[in-house]
């Protein structure tokens, strides 16, 4: 079924499609309220000093219509060109990563779920980019879709279950590793660190395999032109581990936290393009059992006093 809808929506013109998918964002925000109050109570948690209770309303509206144009792009994927895609998806600073796989130990590219992520990893493999992405595993027919989408433009999947020594093997092979680290994760997975003035789960792999294999971090990041369908990836200059700390696990933190702030400035810089309906800040919201480290505990009193 999924794949009849994604030929049908493929032969669509562009601005058709995209028309379609902010049309069903506008419905999904006001009339199918699925994960609206999740949102916006995520946006004002994060960025409530920032903006007004109107301004984060229409960030969240914007974000819905972006999401739902998401979709229509990922139906559309597996009937695109080389040559559209290069249309459509532009580029910036894939130097870096030249310059980091001509180091021979391998990339791991950090990104968020700003715009459509998906694309971005999609777009750099169409290209020949030898790029994997660590996925859950998917059981539901669309998710399935996606992940077939993925691996037909050539992304390597690498999923959750054994991903350590899979990981480090592909970076033996000079590949590119993408670790996307705004999602929350189970407690033997992550350490908790800061998340805007927020105590949120967080992935350590890149800080962890880039100590562990030399591997270069290079953090990027896609985002939503104004012409709609078209998008921009940003690939920024390699991340300088840092090693202010004896103990590598303080290490590892320390970087995790810079990272984190990456990702931050990303969001605030396109605040309608992040998938704030996500349970981001779980430990936040129930931080007990959680091993927070001393710097943070005055956000743990932050969090009973919320509750």
């Amino acid at each position: 079924m999924l794949n009849l809808f994604s030929r049908f929506v493929s032969f669509l013109p562009l601005s058709v499609a995209m028309a379609f998918g902010r049309a069903f964002g506008w419905i999904w925000f006001h009339v199918i309220p699925i994960r609206r109050k999740e949102a916006l109570h995520n946006i004002n948690r994060a960025m409530g000093r920032d903006l007004t209770k109107r301004e984060q309303r229409i960030i969240i509206r914007e974000l819905f219509s972006n999401f739902a144009m998401y979709i229509m792009e990922i139906l559309r994927i597996p009937h695109m060109t080389v040559a559209e895609n290069k249309k459509l998806v532009q580029i910036d600073g894939w130097e870096h990563v030249d310059a980091a796989l001509a180091r021979g130990k391998g990339v791991l590219l950090v990104a968020t779920h700003i715009d459509n992520v998906d694309l971005g990893g999609c777009s750099m493999a169409m290209r020949g980019a030898p790029i994997a992405v660590v996925v859950k595993e998917m059981s539901k027919s669309a998710e399935k879709f996606i992940s077939s989408v993925r691996k037909n433009t050539g992304v390597i999947i690498i999923n959750r279950k054994g991903t350590k020594n899979y990981i480090k093997e592909l970076l033996a092979e000079n590949k590119i590793v993408t670790l996307v680290i705004d999602q929350h994760l189970a407690q033997h997975r992550s350490i908790v660190c800061d998340f805007f003035g927020q105590l949120a789960a967080t992935t350590p792999a890149p800080a962890r395999f880039a100590f562990e294999t030399g591997a270069t971090i290079i953090p990027a990041v896609i985002n939503r032109k104004a012409k709609a369908g078209h998008h921009h990836v940003r690939v920024s200059p390699a991340f300088e581990l840092e090693t202010p700390y004896e103990d590598e696990d303080l290490n590892i933190r320390h970087n995790t936290e810079r990272l984190n702030r990456i990702a931050e400035d990303w969001i605030r810089q396109a605040p309608n393009q992040w998938w704030w309906f996500h349970r981001r800040w779980k430990v936040q919201d129930s931080p007990e059992g959680w091993d927070i480290p001393d710097s943070l505990l005055k956000q743990v009193a932050a969090a009973s006093d919320d509750r």
